[in-house]
């Protein structure tokens, strides 16, 4: 294991660099994110990602540490500072003293295909908690990754990366793909488009839903893009009995996911 380096300054390079990442350009810029807390941390080591740097509060080092010495990768850079420093760089109220530096994958949409692909876009999605919701519920149904259109949340927003629950580093996602190179993908690919809509659209269970297909869930307030909402080949809506007038998006997204389960499970589409 590589031996704590001691940091007490705020104006450490390490320490403005990790503060810096709590801004999306910045993120973008540095091509890396925050992940904090033992659990969050650990997700993050096995599951393969590039960690590049992790950092421990003095106050619980001497208890910490030892938990993460079977994880830690030769070479990693690891440092201790004190709480007041830590706190900083974290980016939740209460943090757990320890906190790693992730690099974003280089993924491009092509990367993603593989026979019987299924995605799941969202489409100016805003509210974290939803863009983690909808993250989670692909990676928990199966699902082969997940496309963020231009002008959805930053899936690396720390909400939103804690919403997840440890499933971005287990499902690919692509970010701030624009219109056009998520219908260039689908038609090269020979997926159909599905936009989960209230107008002009099928109940999902009267819908197939076993093939090859990127889904889209749009914004909480408009729904869908009107250029996504054309672009669609298929328009799906879920049957509400109770009479409200709309499911929460992260909610909207897992039901139809969950559908198209339903009807693969089957072994074919049953209306």
């Amino acid at each position: 294991m590589e031996k704590l380096q001691l940091v007490q300054s705020r104006q450490n390079k390490t320490v403005k660099e990790i503060i810096a990442l709590q801004d999306k350009k910045e993120r973008k810029r540095q091509r890396c994110f925050i992940v904090e807390g033992v659990r969050f941390v650990k997700e993050a080591l096995l599951s393969g990602m590039d960690v590049e740097k992790i950092c421990f509060a003095a106050e619980t080092a001497d208890k910490l540490v030892p938990a993460f010495n079977s994880l830690l990768p030769a070479g990693l850079p690891m440092f201790e500072m004190p709480l007041g420093l830590f706190s900083q760089m974290a980016q939740t109220e209460t943090p757990q003293g320890v906190l790693a530096v992730v690099r974003i994958p280089a993924r491009s949409l092509n990367s993603l295909y593989r026979q019987g692909f299924r995605g799941l876009v969202l489409d100016n999605v805003q509210d974290p908690g939803n863009c983690g919701t909808m993250i989670r519920s692909a990676h928990a149904l199966g699902f082969d990754a997940v496309i963020t259109a231009s002008g959805s949340v930053d899936v690396f927003n720390g909400k939103v990366l804690r919403s997840t629950m440890g499933s971005v580093f287990h499902i690919p996602v692509v970010e701030n793909v624009n219109l056009t190179g998520i219908v260039s993908f689908a038609k090269e690919h020979q997926l159909e488009l599905i936009v989960a809509s209230l107008e002009s659209a099928s109940a999902c269970h009267k819908t197939n839903l076993t093939g090859e297909f990127l889904l889209a869930v749009g914004n909480e307030g408009k729904g869908v893009s009107e250029e996504m909402f054309a672009a669609a080949g298929k328009r799906v809506y879920i049957p509400m009995p109770g009479g409200a007038e709309s499911f929460n998006a992260g909610v909207a997204a897992s039901i139809l996911m969950y559908e198209s389960n339903r009807q693969k499970t089957q072994g074919c589409f049953v209306p």
